[in-house]
C-alpha cells in the first residue's frame, strides 16, 4: 500500500490556494504531500521519493506554474513513475485560470483531463477534485486496509484492566509532553471552570486539573457508565463531577445544560479534550454544540494523535514501518491522521487563535523506564487490539495475519527500542485556541 495519496506539485506563489486544497482532502482521511511542509533530509531526494510513493499526482497549474523548472521536473518525474511501474499513477492538473500554459506543460498534459477552476469558480472545483481523488482511492479503501475515514468507536473499555493500565502508563508519560501547558492554562484564570470530553475514569484529567486551588467546578463527560462510576467514586464532589453521555448522540447539550443548572454554573472558561478527536465520526458537530456553553476567551486544549508523524530509526528490518502501518488498519484504533485536521476541525466549528503548542513525543532524553512505557503505551494496544479482533472474527485474514505477525516480533521489537541508539518519536499534537 503506498504512504501517500496525493502528491501536490505547485509553484511557490501558489502556497495559499495549496494549503486550502489540502486543508479540504486531508479533512477527508486523504494523505497529502507537499514541499516544503513535508520535506525530509535532502530536498530533491524527498521529494522523487514522495512522487514515487504516491497513487495520485495532482499538478497545481497557471501560466507561471506551467513554466516552472520545478514543477516540469516533478511532472517528468511522475510520467517516468508510470513507464517504469505501468500506470500505478494518476496525474491529474488543477488549472486555476484561463491562461495559456507553457508549451512543455503541454506536452505533458494536454491529452489528460484537467479540472478547471476558471469555468466553475475553485471550491467547485476542489469539490470535483477530491470526488475524483476518491472514485480512484476507492478500490485501494475498500481492499486497503488503512482506515481513510472516522468512524465511531468504543473507545475506551472500563472493564479492560490491561487497557486501564496501558492508560495510567501513558497518561504519566505524557506528563512530560503536555505538563507545561496545562500549568500555563491554570495560571491565566483565578477560577477555572472545566469541561472535559471523553473523561475515560478521569485519572488523566485529575492528574492535571484536580489538586489546583482555583478549580471552582469540573464536569467530566464520558460514555461508559461504569467509568462514570468509577470516576466520581474516586474524585467526585460538590464542584467535581462526571456524567454519563454520548458525545456523538443526539443529547449532548440536554446532558451539559442539565449539569449546568443544577450546579449554578454558566459557562466554562477551559475545555480538554484529549485523545478523543480521533474516535469521532463528525468532531465538528460536537464541537459546535458545546460553544453554547464556552465563555467567550475560553481556552480548548485538545491533544491527538497522528501517526504520520510517527518516526523509527535505525529501523533496518522494517519492523517498525510495518507495525505504524498496522496500527492504521486497526479499526478499533481511531483515525490514525487525526491530529492534522484539528486545525480544520477547529476553524470550521467558529474557533479562533490555534496554536500547535507541541508535536511529537520523542526517546531522546527518556531514561529506561520511559522508554519501556513509551514501546509499550504504543506497541501494546497494536498487539492487544488485533489478538482481540482475531478472537472475535477467527476468518478474517487480516486480523489473525496481523496477531500472529505483533506476536511473532514483539520481543523482538521491544529489544531493538530499548537499545539507546534507537530513535522513535510518537505523533502525539497538542493544539490550543480560543472561542
Amino acid at each position: 500500500m503506498n504512504k501517500v495519496d496525493v502528491f501536490l506539485s505547485y509553484e511557490h506563489n501558489m502556497k495559499s490556494v495549496v494549503d486550502h486544497i489540502c486543508s479540504v482532502l486531508e479533512a477527508e482521511g486523504i494523505r497529502c504531500w507537499y514541499a516544503p511542509r513535508d520535506v525530509s533530509g535532502d530536498y530533491a531526494t524527498s521529494i522523487v521519493n514522495a512522487i514515487d510513493e504516491a497513487s495520485i499526482f495532482v499538478v497545481v497549474l497557471n501560466n507561471a506554474a506551467s513554466k516552472s523548472v520545478h514543477v516540469l521536473n516533478e511532472v517528468e518525474i511522475a510520467y517516468k513513475r508510470i513507464i517504469e511501474k505501468e500506470g500505478e499513477l494518476t496525474i491529474l492538473p488543477f488549472k486555476l485560470d484561463g491562461e495559456d500554459l507553457s508549451k512543455a506543460m503541454e506536452y505533458y498534459i494536454k491529452r489528460l483531463h484537467w479540472i478547471d477552476a476558471s469555468t466553475q469558480g475553485i471550491e467547485n472545483a476542489i469539490l470535483e477534485l477530491k470526488t475524483k481523488i476518491l472514485t480512484i482511492l476507492k478500490p485501494a479503501r475498500e481492499h486497503g486496509a488503512a482506515q481513510q475515514e472516522r468512524h465511531s468507536n468504543a473507545y475506551y473499555e472500563e472493564s479492560d484492566e490491561k487497557e486501564r493500565a496501558r492508560l495510567l502508563i501513558q497518561q504519566r508519560l505524557l506528563e512530560k509532553f503536555d505538563g507545561e501547558l496545562y500549568d500555563a492554562v491554570a495560571a491565566e484564570r483565578e477560577n477555572m471552570y472545566v469541561l472535559d470530553l471523553g473523561s475515560a475514569n478521569g485519572s488523566f484529567a485529575m492528574s492535571r486539573f484536580g489538586s489546583r486551588k482555583n478549580l471552582a467546578f469540573f464536569l467530566g463527560t464520558e460514555f461508559n457508565g461504569e467509568a462514570v462510576e468509577r470516576a466520581n467514586a474516586a474524585y467526585g464532589n460538590d464542584h467535581i463531577v462526571f456524567t454519563q453521555c454520548d458525545l456523538e448522540g443526539e443529547d449532548v447539550e440536554k446532558v451539559i445544560g442539565d449539569v449546568c443548572e443544577k450546579y449554578g454554573i454558566d459557562g466554562f472558561n477551559v475545555v480538554n479534550i484529549s485523545m478523543l478527536i480521533l474516535h469521532l465520526k463528525n468532531p465538528v458537530r460536537l464541537l459546535k454544540r458545546i460553544r453554547k456553553f464556552v465563555r467567550s476567551g475560553a481556552t480548548i486544549v485538545i491533544k491527538d494523535i497522528d501517526d504520520g508523524l510517527n518516526l523509527a530509526y535505525p529501523d533496518q528490518e522494517g519492523h517498525f514501518e510495518y507495525a505504524v502501518g498496522l496500527c492504521a488498519k486497526n479499526p478499533l484504533g481511531g483515525f490514525r491522521a487525526s491530529g492534522r485536521q484539528i486545525p480544520y476541525l477547529l476553524r470550521k466549528s467558529g474557533y479562533r487563535d490555534i496554536r500547535l503548542v507541541r508535536s511529537g513525543l520523542n526517546t531522546l532524553d527518556m531514561d529506561f523506564d520511559e522508554r519501556e512505557a513509551m514501546f509499550h503505551i504504543y506497541f501494546s494496544f497494536i498487539r492487544g487490539d488485533f489478538a482481540y479482533l482475531a478472537a472475535q472474527s477467527p476468518d478474517n485474514a487480516l486480523y489473525r495475519e496481523s496477531a500472529e505477525w505483533m506476536q511473532k516480533h514483539y520481543e523482538e521489537m521491544e529489544d531493538e527500542f530499548m537499545n539507546e541508539d534507537f530513535f522513535f518519536s510518537l505523533g502525539f499534537m497538542l493544539y490550543t485556541a480560543k472561542k
